[in-house]
């Protein structure tokens, strides 16, 4: 936080944890928000948003797991990304709750088995994931994500086309 606070950040994303197999679900879970009370802590001590990401292999890896996170974890607020959980073949309106706990946004296409893929694939309806965040009043950034790993099918899309396609139709769909 000292270093996002001396760079001038506003907000800081981490992801929330893991179950580990050495101990009990619950005792993952405790220590997990233990810790991200202590980050939401010392974030809003230099006045920035901490929030995490629900994440594929994460301890929050579907919506109704985020959502008891930001519950269990006061002041916790998440960086919404669909594709994780359209990738497990959850439905767009499976996620739009989480929409009144974010504070940023991410964006790239994706659909059921692939976290990443090309603009014409993606199964997410972001005209409706707009509607959505406007009916939430929405205030946060929206980033889209394109990522070059061999993680995931991540490495099967020209990352730099598929973030100007998807950046253009968000744009023409706010105007």
């Amino acid at each position: 936080m000292d270093y996002a606070a001396a760079a001038g950040s506003k907000h800081v994303t981490a992801l929330p944890g893991v179950y580990f197999d050495s101990e009990k679900s619950f005792d993952s879970w405790q220590r997990s928000c233990e810790e991200l009370s202590w980050r939401v802590e010392q974030a809003e001590r230099q006045r920035i948003v901490f929030s995490v990401e629900a994440h594929v292999g994460s301890l929050v890896p579907n919506p109704k797991a985020a959502l008891r996170l930001v519950r269990d974890v006061p002041g916790l607020t998440l960086t919404l990304d669909y594709t994780h959980f359209t990738r497990a073949g959850l439905p767009d309106r499976a996620a739009e709750p989480l929409i009144a706990h974010a504070s940023h946004f991410h964006a790239r296409g994706a659909r059921k088995g692939r976290l990443q893929t090309s603009f014409q694939q993606n199964t997410i309806d972001y005209g409706r994931v707009l509607r959505a965040m406007q009916k939430a009043e929405y205030r946060g950034y929206v980033g889209v994500e394109y990522v070059w790993i061999d993680w995931e099918h991540c490495n099967e899309v020209d990352n730099l086309s598929e973030t100007i396609q998807l950046r253009d139709f968000l744009r023409a769909a706010v105007k």
